[in-house]
């Protein structure tokens, strides 16, 4: 599971349930929580409660129908750090940030 540094939890969740379409599966006060979609879980702990810097996350997601999901979150306003494109390795994928600046890539093999 990745740990995506967050500067404020309360926020963080919002976006990822809201707008990323995650659930929230655990929360443990301000410190830490867990989202979860599609069986993928992701960790967001409180920068302060946990000394780390907020945006420094990253991480890959392998995802099926990356076309859908990429439209979606398009057209909710989501950060795109790297556009919807087919890769010469076979990967077909997008990047985009959280409201802290964690980058999160998702991809789903080209066939």
């Amino acid at each position: 599971m990745p740990s995506i540094p967050v500067a404020n939890l309360d926020t963080s969740i919002a976006f990822y349930v809201k707008t990323l379409g995650f659930n929230l599966v655990f929360q443990n006060g301000d410190a830490f929580a867990i989202v979860s979609r599609n069986g993928v879980e992701i960790g967001l702990p409180s920068a302060v409660a946990h000394d780390v810097t907020p945006g420094a996350g990253k991480c890959y997601i392998k995802v099926k129908g990356i076309t859908h999901l990429y439209t979606g979150y398009c057209s909710k306003g989501v950060t795109i750090l790297h556009k919807l494109k087919t890769e010469s390795y076979g990967m077909k994928e997008f990047q985009i940030a959280d409201p802290d600046g964690n980058e999160i890539n998702f991809g789903e093999p080209e066939l």
